[in-house]
């Protein structure tokens, strides 16, 4: 494990260091990622996944590899309140001696960290045409609206049962030109919709 300054500097808290899930606190300006390298040339490091849980006051962060051998775990801080770009905080070295079956998490902008999203399920960035999940379940707040994109035809709403908490239907049919979803949000002082995560389609 190495440290860098702005880990001390906001004032950070490792809650747990375990590789698969990491979990730190942080000050409520503070965002944090996650980064993964793998040591090994021509090898795959594997998936990750940052969320903020908003029961816990938490950062999580996934990490699900594909390959045995070396990697390197890199957690990125930035202040909120500034224009300052990410920094690195502190960087995990961890040794994965069985191959396991990897989880592809999906594909998170920007804007999912900026809001502070939590994906509740699934967690599976990839879904099989035969065997799709019945729906999505992602809190997300400060947008006054959600929706998932199919096609440039299908577009399906979603609807709100807790707060800041969205259910969105996944059809029990997508068409074979479909190869990614793409959930989208529109935040309170935007006129369109932005992509908060995409899921692949196999």
């Amino acid at each position: 494990m190495r440290f860098w300054s702005p880990f001390h500097r906001y004032s950070l808290d490792i809650i747990s260091d375990f590789p698969q899930k990491l979990i730190f606190r942080a000050p409520s300006h503070i965002r944090l990622r996650m980064t993964i390298d793998h040591l090994e040339l021509n090898q795959t490091p594997g998936s990750c996944l940052t969320q903020y849980n908003h029961d816990t006051c938490l950062w999580e962060c996934y990490h699900s590899p594909e390959t045995i051998g070396y990697h390197r775990l890199f957690i990125w801080v930035l202040d909120s309140e500034t224009d300052d770009q990410w920094a690195t905080a502190v960087r995990f070295d961890v040794y994965v001696k069985q191959k396991i079956e990897p989880l592809y998490y999906p594909f998170t902008t920007n804007l999912f960290n900026s809001l502070r999203c939590q994906l509740i399920t699934p967690m599976n960035g990839t879904f099989s045409r035969e065997c799709l999940p019945s729906d999505i379940i992602i809190r997300v707040p400060d947008v006054r609206d959600i929706q998932l994109q199919i096609d440039e035809q299908t577009l399906i709403e979603g609807k709100s049962f807790q707060t800041d908490i969205y259910r969105v239907k996944i059809p029990p049919f997508i068409p074979d030109h479909v190869k990614n979803i793409v959930l989208m949000g529109l935040c309170y002082d935007d006129t369109f919709y932005s992509v908060i995560i995409t899921y692949k389609i196999e």
